[in-house]
């Protein structure tokens, strides 16, 4: 299978996790998990475009090559219960890097890259 188009065929080596679209795997840590068809492809999705928001309409499309106005009410939840899923294999030391952005949609951020506050300014 070839990989996206745009896309490397494998993310850098130095990452704590490793998406090998050649050996269609996922190593955490070193460590192979065990993922679904899609579940290796939201990921590999997310950790490809890191720091960027993805909405849960872009996700369904790039990744599940659906339209969401044709997929039913329920499409959102879909792509959250995919999350979900992916934060219990990537396991503690990794589930936070996929962030939750309230009323928008999720964005990867590697576990090693520091967080951004997103505390108000005092005026």
């Amino acid at each position: 299978m070839a990989a996206h188009a745009g896309f490397v065929e494998r993310t850098p080596v130095d990452s704590a996790v490793d998406v090998d679209r050649l050996a269609w795997q996922v190593l955490v840590d070193g460590q192979p998990i065990d993922l679904t068809y899609l579940e290796f492809e939201v990921l590999d999705y997310l950790v490809r475009n890191p720091g960027r928001v993805h909405s849960r309409e872009q996700l369904l499309r790039e990744v599940w090559g659906q339209n969401p106005g044709s997929m039913g009410a329920s499409a959102p939840r879909t792509v959250d219960v995919m999350i979900t899923r992916l934060r219990r294999k990537l396991g503690r030391r990794h589930r936070d890097s996929i962030e939750t952005v309230r009323r928008v949609g999720y964005r990867y951020r590697p576990a090693d890259e520091p967080r951004r506050s997103h505390s108000p300014s005092m005026l």
